[in-house]
């Protein structure tokens, strides 16, 4: 089973009062994901009293369970004046399952612990908390523990948790479904109150944790060489002969369409930066290889262009903060988003130089002028500039056309 699929529907499996119910209410739940969560289901000693009323519109629904004889089960209306027909029911109808707890909770934390990163960590905690492991980033050691029910009193039964986990800060992931449920620091520093995250993909984005715990970081993050935008997610896709594709935050984003150099070298930089799974320390590229001159005017029209267009969720300024130069390292930049959050399109496999699309439309029969002549030269340069980025981006794991099996093969 893809671990996608149980990150998919564990927040809907939580957020249940009981995890219990007959097929019939599993599949409503969960229709076809309901093959997801069956290897952890297990049969109920009672069978059940009611069933699901197919037209929950009446008063008294769900239907009542009546045994007339071992091969003759029925579900009549709940209403004093039946409005919904007897359904007959076999045994098998009426089992009653629910979730194998244990083996539940240890593929849920299994999976919730590769999709954000953490390390396995030893924590004694009280019935319900849940650890899922812990989160090195930003000089920090976060524990972070899973709430599976709410709890009278969570803010002080946090603290007697924290004092047991030898200095580090903790954060406490609310149950799926809690109303009212609202990212807080507790009151004394070092403790974190997360609502469950909204998403299906797993990811608990641990760096509210992180922002509520330093305040100050985001407004520092624009300066600081080493800092990381933890929210800005980047997509990168290709219109073939079209446009190429930068969407942030799931938005497309204005600038990079026609040019190829400026979406090409800021396509190297996203695969350098995914490649290395080091999100605070990693994914820094030799600035040589984006093909500039020694005054980084390349590296500077890129900064121009993310900062030029508008967008809702990500400000001017941070956009052009998102290239950083390395500190003490001098030659090195990188594009300051956690590796997770940057996704190739397969359509990249099919990448079109636009530049030779428009100039292929101007080429007239004529003799060229002494003008014409240099800038042809100058963007034959840029051509070759362009395929050595591109080549340079599919080394690092950009999407690229499938190769042609040879013969023999």
């Amino acid at each position: 089973m893809p671990m996608r699929d149980l990150l998919r529907v564990w927040r809907r499996v939580e957020a249940l009062p009981v995890a219990a119910g007959v097929d019939e209410q599993w599949k409503e739940l969960l229709g076809d994901d309901l093959r997801v969560v069956e290897p952890y289901l297990k049969p109920e000693q009672q069978l059940a009293t009611t069933y699901p009323c197919p037209h929950p519109v009446h008063d008294d629904c769900p239907r009542r369970v009546i045994h007339h004889g071992p091969d003759d089960i029925v579900a009549v209306c709940g209403n004093a004046s039946p409005q919904c027909e007897p359904l007959k029911l076999t045994r098998q109808q009426i089992v009653v399952r629910g979730l194998k707890t244990k083996e539940w909770i240890a593929a849920v934390v299994k999976e919730l612990r590769a999709a954000n990163g953490l390390d396995p960590i030893d924590a004694e905690l009280p019935d319900g908390w849940i650890c899922l492991g812990e989160l090195a980033r930003r000089g920090r050691r976060l524990a972070v523990v899973w709430l599976r029910r709410e709890v009278a009193g969570v803010e002080s039964l946090a603290r007697g948790i924290q004092a047991t986990l030898d200095g580090r800060d903790l954060a406490v992931v609310l149950p799926p479904g809690l109303r009212g449920a609202a990212d807080r620091a507790v009151a004394g520093g070092g403790i974190v109150l997360l609502a469950a995250p909204k998403a299906d993909d797993g990811r608990l984005d641990l760096h509210r944790a992180l922002d509520l715990l330093d305040p100050s970081y985001r407004q520092r993050r624009a300066t600081e060489a080493t800092a990381i935008f933890d929210e800005v997610c980047f997509e990168f896709a290709e219109e073939p002969g079209v446009r190429h594709v930068v969407r942030i935050n799931g938005v497309e984003y204005g600038g990079f369409q026609r040019s190829d150099l400026k979406f090409l070298r800021l396509l190297l930089l996203a695969a350098a930066r995914r490649r290395d799974p080091d999100v605070d320390g990693g994914g820094w590229l030799d600035k040589f290889k984006l093909q500039g001159d020694e005054k980084d005017h390349d590296l500077e029209d890129v900064r121009a262009e993310l900062r030029q267009y508008d967008h809702p969720d990500v400000s001017g300024e941070d956009r052009r903060a998102l290239v950083k130069r390395a500190p003490g390292r001098e030659g090195k930049v990188r594009l300051a988003i956690p590796p997770a959050n940057i996704i190739f399109d397969p359509s990249l496999a099919a990448f079109e130089f636009i530049g030779e699309q428009q100039t292929r439309s101007k080429k007239g029969k004529g003799r060229q002028t002494p003008g014409q002549k240099d800038r042809a030269d100058n963007f034959a340069r840029g051509v070759q500039v362009a395929k050595k980025l591109l080549g340079d981006a599919r080394k690092l794991g950009v999407p690229a056309p499938a190769r042609s099996a040879g013969r023999g093969e």
